[in-house]
């Protein structure tokens, strides 16, 4: 990357310091004996926060301390997104352009920090200060345009956001050219305190039925705290659960009340509780916070402003699979969550919610809360076990499923924040409580996501089958600019296939979403008014899955880079017509034959947008293109008799797409025989 500080040309012997090797090994006690891979990642940012990045002597020293090869901890750090193999600036600036945040204006931002420093995206400042680079998606989509600036010198994060003018990226830039960016870890806004506050002058926008539950605390004063916690009834639930419940009857609780999941694939909570094999220990409870489907950011405002709501949910979930060991995987970019996480984790523990004996009872539960380093692929339950082992995100062969064979080789649980949080709720109150909400499928309440172009994005906590109209208008203010129209709409995630203006009226349940040809995924419903093109939302849709991609399968690895390279060529005014059917073709080639569902995610939102806005494309490759005329470079090689006479190579026809291709007659022969 250009304009990099030079790498430490002294550093201390040995590279892992004995105060790092300290805090390695305070890790790795978190993890069962024999399994220290898995305090990784955890090492690996004890070292960048000491270097700036991950330098090979010190990657060669942890792979000695957790009994692996040199290699082994490569491969990690070159598989993760936020470990560096070279220094950044001492500020590393991330301005996410995902759609939700394009639509509203992210790159006028990104145009202005690059105006004040003086750099090109991946370029640091000559005073080796400020690095300037996009991120792919942030989970702060409501407050779009925003940014997220990494302090190399001690690792920490802070969101900066609503950035619509170019004076409110003046104001953040020059809070962190005074040293006075990280203060506070809490977001900054510019309508907070100009100096450190990073609480909105107004509450975070949430809203929805009254009363709330699931956000009911979010803007209460300490709501993170556990005495305020307490004060509103918090851990009650758990203690009663705990001391008058066994777990089997938590199981069966949970199962009548429907809850699903919400992840994204909305399995039936109980359902898959109950899959756990009868008398296999240990058996592990895994929540799943690694929230990186762009449009959703539900989980990151309960963990960062009620943690202690999902810790009484781990407690209940844990005990009803008796599971004596609980993990929290929250994705990298969360730093805040992760630190209101430990801080509430350690608040639990000392109250002795957490330990050895809850609330005078014979159950035993440690919660570990596991930091990732960004990664889209692992929020798939399979890729995020591995990630957790120590190993690269990758997905797993399914079966055998977790439940049954997960983290460890041990039956392992894995729910989603907003799930586990659910279960503390319906403990709580009862099932007939939880099903008089949302729909006799969809039961109870869910937190949608509203972001894009509407007046008020934000989390609204609604039953299930609320109209999508009414999401929108009612609660959401209607479009962002006057005289404007809906042209598009994401249900679910930016995964999820469009709706269009039509199909407004949708209720927001599972098969209401799904009958109309979507689903309803996350609940992270993004709005695309109609000043924007779909052919710019195609094409940032498809290079956040081309980057996102874990490169395991070809043909997600291979379809999204050639979809990238396509929509790159028609955004430049070199499409053709014939590349519509040429991406829809690649399309379909990688749904349904990639090894985890991610593939299919990857290419749902373009098959839509092709099929839906397909006049859009023609009149975009007409005006930008009219001679038809094709690439710079053929897309597949044609045999020219001036070039090629003598060569060996000659055109063959293949069936059944009976196109020719380039062969050598070497290579035919072989065919033939």
């Amino acid at each position: 990357m250009a304009n990099r500080p030079s790498a430490p040309s002294d550093p201390p012997e040995p590279w892992i310091t004995p105060e790092m090797r300290a805090e390695i090994d305070a890790w790795i006690r978190l993890y069962p004996e024999g399994r220290q891979r898995s305090a990784i990642l955890p090492a690996l940012y004890i070292i960048q926060r000491h270097y700036g990045y991950c330098p090979p002597q010190a990657q060669a020293e942890l792979a000695e301390i957790l009994d692996l090869t040199p290699a082994e901890v490569g491969e990690v750090v070159t598989f993760y997104t936020m470990l560096h193999q070279e220094p950044p600036g001492e500020y590393h600036i991330q301005v996410c352009t995902n759609v939700p945040c394009m639509v509203r204006g992210a790159s006028r931002c990104v145009e202005r920090l690059k105006e004040r420093l003086g750099v090109e995206e991946g370029q640091t400042t000559p005073d080796g200060r400020f690095t300037l680079d996009h991120a792919e998606c942030l989970g702060s989509c409501a407050t779009a345009p925003m940014a997220m600036v990494t302090e190399r010198s001690t690792g920490r994060i802070r969101y900066f956001e609503e950035l619509d003018s170019p004076e409110d990226v003046d104001r953040f830039l020059d809070l962190l050219a005074a040293g006075r960016g990280f203060t506070h870890l809490e977001r900054w806004t510019p309508d907070g305190d100009p100096d450190h506050t990073g609480r909105p002058a107004g509450p975070y926008r949430n809203g929805g039925m009254e009363p709330r539950f699931l956000l009911a605390r979010v803007n209460l004063p300490d709501s993170h705290r556990l005495a305020r916690y307490e004060a509103d009834g918090g851990y009650a639930t758990a203690r009663r659960v705990l001391q008058e419940m066994t777990p089997a009857q938590v199981v069966d609780q949970v199962k009548a009340s429907g809850i699903r999941g919400r992840g994204g694939a909305g399995f039936p909570t109980g359902v898959k509780w109950g899959f756990i094999p009868k008398d296999v220990y240990p058996r592990y409870l895994v929540v799943n916070a690694d929230e990186g489907e762009p449009g959703t950011f539900k989980d990151r405002i309960l963990m960062e402003y009620d943690p202690h709501q999902l810790i009484e949910g781990i407690i209940i979930s844990a005990y009803a699979i008796q599971a004596e060991q609980a993990f929290i995987y929250i994705r990298g970019e969360y730093y805040f969550a992760y630190e209101r996480l430990v801080q509430a984790v350690q608040e639990a523990r000392e109250k002795g919610y957490l330990g050895q004996g809850l609330f005078g009872t014979d159950v035993d539960l440690e919660i570990v809360v596991h930091r990732g380093a960004g990664s889209y692929e692992c929020g798939e339950e399979t890729a995020l076990l591995s990630s957790l082992e120590g190993y690269r995100g990758q997905p797993r062969l399914k079966p055998p499923f977790p439940a049954v064979e997960g983290l460890y080789g041990k039956p392992t649980i894995v729910n989603n924040v907003e799930s586990i949080a659910n279960v503390t709720h319906v403990m709580r109150h009862g099932v007939d409580w939880y099903r008089q909400f949302g729909t006799e499928q969809s039961p109870g309440m869910r937190i949608f996501c509203l972001s894009g172009n509407v007046k008020r994005p934000g989390v609204y906590e609604l039953p299930h089958g609320v109209p999508l109209r009414e999401l929108i208008e009612s609660y959401g203010g209607g479009l962002q600019q006057e005289g404007t129209a809906i042209k598009a709409v994401v249900p679910g995630g930016l995964s999820m296939k469009l709706l269009t203006p039509d199909q407004l009226d949708t209720p927001l349940d599972f098969e209401s979403v799904q009958a109309a040809g979507s689903l309803l995924g996350s609940a992270g419903v993004i709005v695309v008014d109609d000043r924007h093109s779909m052919v710019e939302v195609a094409r940032r849709t498809i290079h956040f899955y081309r980057h996102e991609s874990c490169g395991k399968c070809t043909p997600c690895r291979e379809g999204t880079a050639w979809l990238a390279k396509i929509l790159d060529r028609i955004a430049a005014g070199q499409g053709r017509t014939q590349d519509l059917e040429l991406m829809a073709w690649i399309a379909a080639n990688v749904t349904g034959k990639s090894f985890c569902p991610f593939g299919d995610a990857a290419v749902w939102g373009l098959q839509s947008n092709l099929a839906k806005y397909r006049d859009e494309f023609i009149r975009w490759i007409q005006e930008t293109n009219p001679a038809a005329e094709g690439p710079g470079i053929p897309i597949r090689p044609i045999y020219r008799p001036d070039v090629h006479q003598g060569s060996g190579l000659q055109e063959v026809q293949f069936e059944p797409r009976g196109e020719p291709i380039l062969l050598h007659d070497q290579v035919i022969d072989l065919l033939e025989e």
